[in-house]
């Protein structure tokens, strides 16, 4: 349900018009599959801060990995609960999003 976005990503080379791409996709899906909107907007803007932070900027190699390795983790998790009950599908975005937040602290 959401490991397309990796696809994306990755067929793209894990750069910033790559990231931009998932962003687009993202949206796009949010607004197709409302049940996971909550979902597909937070990996959409996920994907759009990080173009954001890093357009025209250089970028290391250990930093998109370190970048994908996150997106990836938060899709993953995503992925588990996607068809499970809307409460546990809320309680697996909630815990990525305090992960993330605690990470970048």
């Amino acid at each position: 349900m959401f490991t397309f976005l990796l696809d994306l990503v990755n067929e793209k080379g894990r750069g910033i018009h790559a990231y931009s791409a998932a962003a687009k996709a993202a949206y796009a899906k949010a607004l197709s599959e409302p049940d996971h909107a909550a979902a597909f907007y937070f990996l959409a803007t996920s994907a759009e801060n990080f173009v954001d932070l890093h357009d025209r900027q250089p970028l290391s190699s250990e930093e998109l990995e370190q970048n994908y390795k996150v997106f990836e983790a938060g899709i993953n998790a995503l992925e588990k609960v996607g068809s499970d009950s809307s409460e546990n599908r809320l309680a697996a975005l909630n815990a990525i999003v305090k992960t993330r937040i605690d990470a970048s602290a």
